[in-house]
């Protein structure tokens, strides 16, 4: 008798039990950790009891790290089950916003939770990236170079990738299979939500899956935002799998399931190139980019001075390695870099403690930039400075430094080490005012020894001192910041003579007079070698050598500047026109102001706005006349509405004044004028932009990325009840039509209408998420 095996045609689930863990959003981080403990707590209870447990723990190791902090004792268990493959981590470190935070960030955040993973037992080797606002197009390339083949996504995918798998390539050419999640990371979440009827909800959970998987094995995240497996979970499945004819259930980690889907043929897969931003079916939340925009200044202030200064400066010019101190300021950055923490989309408390985070870590670069500006410093003989360049290219920049005056009103200039000059501006007059004292003899003494640390007085540094009798008076006169003075001094000596002389007149009432010697601050145009440095020092200028200057002297009037390369016009309007290089840029830095009802993910308009875009008064002086610098103030007064009508129909009648400072900067040999634009923001519920008008119009801006420059649309794809609103992130710079502006901070930017560039300088809303 012959016996016919039909084969198993029921389609196959792999469930994949995880959980989404933000480390901090509408609570702060420490009270959602007390979550985490709990959530673990249980966890590791549950696949204690049940061997037949597989749990995705979200992909970054935050989260064991943040666990393991408080239950250190159960670090054997975990690291058992990493090794076993039960529970997988990484390989993040946390996840991240990949728009809002630099590459260097993005790469440290891999490296650092792969090796974390590591030593953990192991790592999964999947681009996990659930829940980002969107994918930057140089993913690929960097999960690629990490020896990682696979990604997986939900947001951002676009409607031409129509099943759930897709081939991902980078501009580089870099490509990864990318394993689409329909419905989210949560598309399984409810599936036991009735045990006894699970059967019928696999029926379901298929149908609505059929049209990205079809006949092939289908992908089920059965987890959610700090959420935890049932402990019934493989005894219901594997009853479920017994009386089940279409379906099997099988209970496995993420990695499980890329790992046999793996060989999978990729003939026939759709392809895509580049970032990924479209709506079309899960919400793009752009509005982050423009959310709390001082955590976005702190970011790029905090990665800047990491990058481009501390490591690079450190390495060619420093001691030893300061490697603690370095991790610890970009465990800070990284820790500030999951999606909720940079995007400003959190609780206050949460946003004051990113800020404190941003803080220490510019503090520690900071503080490694001084070691390594000591050591450059040890070899500038004394009486001239060091002048660093960290750029990798040979540069002539402005620099700005204050030296004491050579007296009867002497010109200065500086010198290089060749002997060479370099013709300087003076931007500040001499002399520090500070006050007389009056004090009796015998309090001299205690002044001294509660005031001076070290050598440091007032502030100052104590160098010497002198006597002199004032119509019959006493007076001391304290020397401070001599340029005379021995680097070594004994202060006890100093201190003990000065004293003694106090004795000497102990009841009469002393003056006490500090001197600090005329000082005046100076800018100056000085050329650098690459990644290098040069001396220079202060000396009397030669007649006619301030006139001789260098390229393009700047030159300022009440109408506007000019340095030869670009010339700015000031208009009655408080805006200004920028010509050079055949482009005219006119109408520059109108300023409009209008309502938001949105919630820190997304502008909102109210249904009947009311923009302001016309100052009330203006007001123009010059702060600095070149030749080296100049600098213009345009102060504004605008009446902005105080905030928006109950349920956003409009913004209120009653106006707030607010000044906005714009001050323009012009050095010679630059082809750009430098703006900083400053105010108190007084209302609330509105969006400031600030606007360029374009020399012609366009339908294509392209912005600095991460490790790419990307070439953007006026409309974005839509389609899940999300405005397409063309607002996008610029990381160092963004061009249309001929104009180029460039950024201290991530910026949102608008290429409105293709006649304008406008850039997000502010957007105050009161909601974390409105519901309505």
């Amino acid at each position: 008798m012959t016996t016919v095996v039909t084969p198993d045609r029921r389609s196959i689930i792999h469930l994949v039990p995880h959980t989404h863990w933000d480390r901090e959003w509408y609570q702060p981080f420490q009270v959602f950790r007390m979550r985490l403990v709990e959530l673990v707590d249980q966890l590791l209870s549950t696949m204690d009891a049940d061997p037949g447990l597989r749990f995705t723990l979200d992909g970054q190791v935050a989260t064991v790290d943040d666990y393991l902090e408080v239950r250190p004792e159960a670090r054997q268990q975990v690291e058992a089950l990493v090794r076993e493959g039960r529970l997988a981590i990484g390989p993040w470190q946390i996840l991240l916003d990949e728009f809002l935070v630099s590459g260097e960030t993005i790469i440290r955040n891999l490296e650092l939770g792969w090796y974390a993973a590591l030593r953990l037992g192991n790592v999964m080797p999947i681009g996990y990236l659930p829940d980002m606002f969107g994918h930057i197009a140089q993913m690929p390339q960097i999960l690629h170079r990490a020896g990682i083949a696979d990604a997986v996504v939900w947001r951002g995918v676009p409607a031409a990738v129509d099943r759930n798998a897709f081939l991902w390539s980078a501009p580089d050419g870099s490509t990864v299979r990318a394993e689409y999640m329909p419905g989210g990371y949560g598309n399984a979440s409810g599936l036991l939500a009735v045990p006894d009827r699970l059967p019928q909800a696999v029926t379901r959970f298929l149908a609505e899956s059929r049209a990205f998987f079809g006949d092939r094995p289908v992908l089920a995240m059965y987890g959610s935002d700090h959420s935890v497996p049932s402990p019934r979970l493989t005894r219901l499945i594997a009853d479920a799998n017994e009386v089940m004819t279409d379906a099997q259930i099988r209970v496995e980690t993420l990695a499980d399931y890329i790992r046999e889907i793996h060989g999978a043929p990729s003939e026939g897969l759709p392809s895509w190139t580049g970032e990924l931003r479209s709506a079309a079916r899960a919400n793009m939340l752009m509005g982050v980019t423009s959310a709390r925009i001082d955590i976005k200044q702190a970011a790029g202030h905090a990665e800047r001075i990491l990058e481009r200064y501390a490591e690079p400066l450190m390495a060619l010019h420093g001691g030893a390695w300061p490697e603690r101190l370095l991790e610890l300021a970009w465990r800070r950055v990284i820790d500030n870099s999951a999606h909720d923490s940079i995007c400003g989309c959190s609780h206050d408390a949460v946003v004051r403690q990113v800020l404190v985070r941003f803080a220490e870590a510019t503090q520690l670069g900071e503080g490694v930039t001084d070691q390594a500006l000591r050591s450059i410093g040890a070899h500038v003989p004394r009486g001239a400075w060091a002048v660093v360049n960290p750029s990798p290219s040979e540069r002539t920049a402005l620099i700005e430094l204050e030296v004491g005056t050579l007296g009867d009103g002497a010109r200065m200039e500086l010198e290089l080490p060749d002997g060479s000059r370099v013709p300087t501006q003076q931007v500040a007059g001499p002399g520090i005012v500070m006050p007389d004292l009056q004090l009796v003899g015998r309090d001299i003494p205690d002044l001294l020894r509660r005031r001076m640390h070290g050598r440091e007085l007032f502030g100052h540094s104590l160098d010497g001192y002198r006597v002199e009798h004032v119509s019959g008076r006493p007076r001391l006169v304290l020397l401070l910041d001599e340029p005379a003075a021995p680097d070594e001094l004994d202060v006890a000596e100093l201190v003990d003579a000065i004293i003694a002389e106090a004795d000497r007149a102990p009841d009469a009432t002393w003056e006490i007079s500090r001197t600090v010697s005329d000082r005046i601050r100076l800018v100056a145009r000085v050329p650098m070698p690459p990644l290098g440095w040069t001396a220079i020092r202060a000396v009397e200028a030669v007649d006619g050598s301030v006139r001789a200057m260098t390229d393009d002297p700047v030159g300022v009037t009440g109408q506007g500047m000019s340095n030869g390369l670009v010339r700015v016009e000031l208009a009655d309007d408080g805006t200004f026109s920028l010509i050079g290089s055949g482009v005219t840029l006119a109408g520059v830095g109108r300023i409009v102001d209008g309502g938001d009802h949105g919630d820190s993910y997304n502008y909102a308009p109210p249904d009947r706005d009311r923009l302001v875009d016309r100052p009330a008064s203006i007001a123009i002086r010059v702060l600095e006349a070149g030749p080296i610098r100049g600098r213009v103030e345009i102060a504004r007064h605008y009446g902005w509405p105080s905030g928006m009508l109950p349920g956003g129909s409009a913004r209120t009648d009653t106006d707030l004044l607010t000044e906005v400072t714009t001050v323009l900067e012009l050095h010679p040999g630059e082809p750009f004028v430098r703006v900083r634009v400053a105010f108190s923001n007084r209302s609330r519920d509105h969006r400031v932009r600030w606007h360029i008008p374009l020399p012609r119009a366009t339908d294509v801006s392209a912005a600095e990325g991460q490790f790419a420059v990307v070439e953007r649309g006026l409309v974005p794809e839509a389609g899940h009840g999300e405005v397409p609103l063309p607002t996008y992130p610029a990381h160092g710079f963004v061009h249309a039509a001929g104009a180029t502006v460039l950024f201290d901070h991530i910026t949102e930017y608008e290429l409105a209408d293709g006649r304008e560039l406008a850039l997000t300088l502010l957007r105050s809303t009161g909601l974390i998420s409105r519901n309505d």
